[in-house]
């Protein structure tokens, strides 16, 4: 797998339910198995066409999403931040010869390649995005940070696509479905929910223990590994009082005594190391 998923890998480690694989070994597909599921969807009879533009931005789409969603890479091929939007340069050049005209719809495709969850994450995918023109999609992406923040023919950073479409997901739920059964989902949305209601319910104390005895936060805690990152990424944007959490789940204790009772530097402990630990967030 292409990307640096070590995060998930040890946060999903001590339950087997919440493993982004759990519900069935699948071989990773190609870019062109991708490409090749969503050219059997076209209906020419009713005007449907999808040139290579078009299937690039689908390809991207899926690519992306399914990185946000599943947390690992749908292909290995490698997307590039291309003059109209992101490119991948191997389905480019087996498509080339259409130019800018509709690609025929493959009649020998191999569906057995396609479990269940696939198919229906693709079929979401398409349903969503192929009903936009090609360049309406190209424009798209080059409002998005992936393709703005990639250097020009470079290849797409996919830790960018992932942290991307993550927030899009957030603020466009109901348009893929797949987001709402991903475990990685549901257990964000839990911690969001109980870090939210602990900070409206513990604001005005001063009392470190009754901060840390909330019911909110020793929920959080039973949460176990899984919320690690999310405690990480809680202490960069807004440090606050997460170290017992992180302390009683990892049985770790990076903060020196000359920098307790300093909020700042306690998180920035915890930050370092949860780096050196290959955590990411």
């Amino acid at each position: 797998m292409q990307l640096s998923a070590k995060m998930y890998k040890q946060a999903f480690s001590s339950n087997v339910l919440l493993q982004p694989n759990y519900y069935m070994e699948v071989t990773m597909l190609s870019c062109h198995d991708v490409a090749r599921y969503f050219l059997t969807k076209v209906d020419s009879d009713v005007g449907d066409l999808v040139s290579n533009l078009n299937l690039q931005k689908l390809v991207y789409y899926a690519q992306g999403l399914h990185l946000a969603i599943y947390d690992e890479s749908l292909f290995p091929e490698s997307i590039e931040a291309w003059q109209y939007g992101p490119v991948a340069p191997a389905l480019y050049q087996a498509y080339k010869e259409y130019g800018s005209g509709a690609i025929e719809r493959p009649l020998d495709v191999d569906f057995s390649l396609y479990d269940e969850r696939t198919r229906s994450f693709l079929d979401e995918v398409y349903s969503f995005f192929g009903q936009f023109s090609a360049m309406k999609l190209a424009n798209m992406t080059h409002e998005e940070d992936p393709w703005k923040k990639a250097p020009t023919n470079g290849v797409i950073n996919l830790q960018s696509m992932k942290e991307y479409f993550r927030a899009w997901l957030k603020q466009y739920p109901e348009r893929i479905k797949a987001v709402s059964i991903s475990p990685q989902a549901e257990i964000v949305q839990k911690f969001e929910a109980l870090a939210k209601k602990w900070e409206l319910e513990v604001a005005g104390s001063s009392f470190v223990a009754e901060k840390y005895s909330h019911p909110a936060y020793q929920q959080i805690i039973a949460m176990g590994s899984a919320v690690i990152p999310l405690l990480l990424r809680e202490l960069e944007q807004k440090p606050n009082h997460w170290f017992e959490a992180l302390r009683t789940i990892t049985g770790a204790n990076p903060i020196q005594p000359e920098q307790r009772g300093r909020t700042k530097q306690m998180a920035q402990a915890w930050l370092k190391w949860g780096r050196e630990h290959g955590y990411e967030w």
